[in-house]
C-alpha cells in the first residue's frame, strides 16, 4: 500500500528528510572536491562535514515544521468540524421555519408563500381550509399529548391523500391549508370529499380499545391569479363556516352571497365608523 510523506509522523518525517539531504550534500560536496583538488588528507574531512550539517540543520528545522503541519491540519478538521455542524444547524433552522415542527407539514408563513408562487399561472386552482371537529373536546377528555397525536395522524391522513405536487401546510392550532394547483373548484370538492372519507375512517384509539372518531369540516374555494390572499383566504373561510354552522364533518364549496364567519369587534368598529358624522371626521383631520 502507499504511503505519502505527509501521512508519517513529524519523527519520520525529519529522518527521511535529513537522510536525502546529507546524501544529496555528501554527493555534491565530494564530488566537487574530488573534481577540484582530487583525493588529498582535507577529502573525507570535508565529505564528514557535509555528511554532519545537513542533519544538524535538518532535525530541528524538519521537526518544527512537522509540529506546525500538524498543528494546521489538527486546525483545518476543527474548521471543517464546524462549517458541518454550521450546515446542520442552518438545514434544522430552515426546516423549523419552513416545516410545522409537530406534524412535520408545511408551516403557515411557508405553505402561503408556495402558494402565491404557484398560483401565478394562469390556471384553475383551489383552496382547501380544513378544521378538526370538536377538538377542543379531545384536549378536554384526553388531554393535550392525545389531542398533539390526533394532530400528527391528520397530518399522515393528509400527506397518504395528496398528490405529490400538492401542498399541505398547518395553517392553525386544528386548522389545515391545502392547495390543489390545476384543479377546478368541483374536483376540489370532490377531493375534499375523498380527505373528509379518509378522515373519518382512519382509526384514533387514545388509548387501548377505546376508539374516537375524528372528523373534519372542509371550506373549498377557487384561486386565481389576481386573487387578493385575504379574498381566498375569506372565501374559503367562508365556507368552512357553513359547513361547521350546517352541521360538522361536510365539505362546502363557497358560493358567492354565503353568510361570512361573524366577526364581532370588527362589525361593531365598523358600524361604529359608519355612524359617526363625517364632519368629525374633518374636524379631527382624519
Amino acid at each position: 500500500m502507499k504511503t505519502s510523506l505527509s501521512s508519517l509522523s513529524p519523527i519520520r518525517q525529519t529522518a527521511i528528510i535529513s537522510a536525502i539531504a546529507a546524501l544529496l550534500s555528501v554527493t555534491f560536496t565530494g564530488s566537487t572536491y574530488f573534481l577540484l583538488f582530487g583525493v588529498d588528507e582535507r577529502f573525507w574531512p570535508a565529505v564528514n562535514m557535509a555528511l554532519l550539517i545537513p542533519w544538524a540543520i535538518t532535525i530541528p528545522l524538519g521537526l518544527y515544521m512537522s509540529k506546525q503541519r500538524f498543528k494546521l491540519v489538527g486546525l483545518t478538521n476543527r474548521l471543517t468540524e464546524a462549517q458541518t455542524k454550521l450546515r446542520d444547524a442552518n438545514r434544522a433552522l430552515e426546516r423549523r421555519a419552513n416545516f410545522d415542527g409537530m406534524t412535520g407539514l408545511l408551516s403557515r408563513d411557508s405553505f402561503f408563500n408556495q402558494l402565491d408562487e404557484m398560483r401565478a399561472d394562469d390556471k384553475a386552482n383551489v383552496l382547501m381550509i380544513i378544521d378538526v371537529d370538536h377538538f377542543k373536546k379531545i384536549n378536554d377528555n384526553f388531554g393535550h399529548p392525545i389531542g398533539d397525536q390526533a394532530l400528527i395522524l391528520l397530518g399522515k391522513v393528509l400527506r397518504k391523500t395528496m398528490r405529490q405536487q400538492d401542498l399541505v401546510g398547518r395553517i392553525g392550532g386544528e386548522e389545515f391549508g391545502i392547495f390543489l394547483p390545476d384543479t377546478s373548484a368541483p374536483e376540489g370538492q370532490i377531493i375534499g370529499e375523498i380527505i373528509r372519507h379518509e378522515v373519518e375512517s382512519t382509526i384514533f384509539e387514545p388509548y387501548d380499545n377505546m376508539r374516537h372518531v375524528i372528523t373534519v369540516s372542509i371550506g373549498v374555494t377557487d384561486v386565481a391569479a389576481h386573487h387578493q390572499r385575504s379574498a381566498m383566504l375569506g372565501n374559503a373561510d367562508t365556507a368552512l363556516f357553513t359547513a361547521k354552522r350546517s352541521g360538522r364533518n361536510q365539505v362546502v364549496l363557497f358560493e358567492p352571497g354565503m353568510r361570512a364567519k361573524p366577526r364581532p369587534i370588527h362589525d361593531k368598529v365598523r358600524h361604529l365608523m359608519q355612524a359617526m358624522p363625517q364632519s368629525n371626521f374633518r374636524e379631527h383631520g382624519i
